[in-house]
């Protein structure tokens, strides 16, 4: 069943087992100023560090968690990292664990985060997918991590919708030329601009790499202004972060 979310906290809407807790950030209970208000996690964007600092902390404490969440360094890259041997300062797109109260973490402002857990509850990872991470495979790196991806869930937490997100040809066809199907992804608009459903290319890759277990939380990061950050709609904002760990 899944958790009542509040001002601060979206819980994921899927059947993961009882042990594992997962979902997503909401910019409202923090501290930064605008136009990072309220409750912005990340260090990269301008936001006073104290300020962001104590938005972790105060998400930390609002979680009631055991271990302070690990922070990735993201660069649009394919890198997915292992938490039981690494906890600080690490640049990666995505991280995996299985150890209890592991806190697996990764921010976005319209990138997809994407968290997985297998059906008995003792592996879960969290990765960054935007299109760059999505042409270098990350997804199918995630997928590999796991030995059965019959026995995986997968859920997509808030990202920008296609209504919102025109790319030019150079995205277009770089993401064709990583997988055929994504074609289907897109929509024209003319001779150099297509809507881009980051979704629908996901879910794409997710069911080509065998995964049949994907939940959709179906919130765009663009038109949510009030609960959630969008880079493209912004410019200079926040993040939120997507976080996963079992008890």
């Amino acid at each position: 069943m899944t958790k009542p979310s509040d001002d601060r906290w979206l819980w994921a809407n899927w059947p993961a087992p009882g042990n594992v807790h997962a979902g997503t950030s909401l910019r409202n209970g923090g501290i930064s100023l605008s136009p990072f208000n309220d409750l912005n996690l990340g260090l990269h964007v301008g936001d006073d560090e104290k300020d962001v600092l104590n938005n972790r902390k105060i998400l930390s404490q609002h979680l009631k968690l055991v271990s302070e969440p690990v922070w990735l360094e993201q660069t649009h890259s394919s890198n997915i990292i292992s938490l039981d041997n690494h906890h600080k300062n690490i640049s990666a797109d995505g991280s995996y664990t299985t150890k209890q109260y592991n806190v697996c973490t990764i921010m976005t402002a319209d990138c997809v985060p994407i968290l997985f857990c297998n059906t008995a509850g003792s592996k879960v990872a969290a990765i960054h997918a935007g299109w760059r991470g999505i042409c270098n495979g990350i997804i199918e790196k995630a997928v590999n991590v796991y030995s059965n991806p019959d026995a995986v869930l997968a859920w997509i937490g808030p990202c920008i919708s296609s209504n919102h997100y025109e790319v030019g040809k150079e995205v277009y066809e770089r993401c064709i030329a990583h997988k055929t199907s994504l074609k289907g992804a897109f929509i024209q608009i003319n001779e150099n601009h297509w809507r881009c459903g980051l979704v629908n290319m996901v879910k794409i890759i997710l069911k080509n790499s065998g995964i049949r277990m994907i939940y959709d939380c179906e919130l765009c990061t663009y038109t949510m202004n009030e609960l959630l950050y969008s880079y493209r709609r912004e410019g200079v904002t926040g993040r939120t972060a997507s976080m996963i760990w079992m008890e």
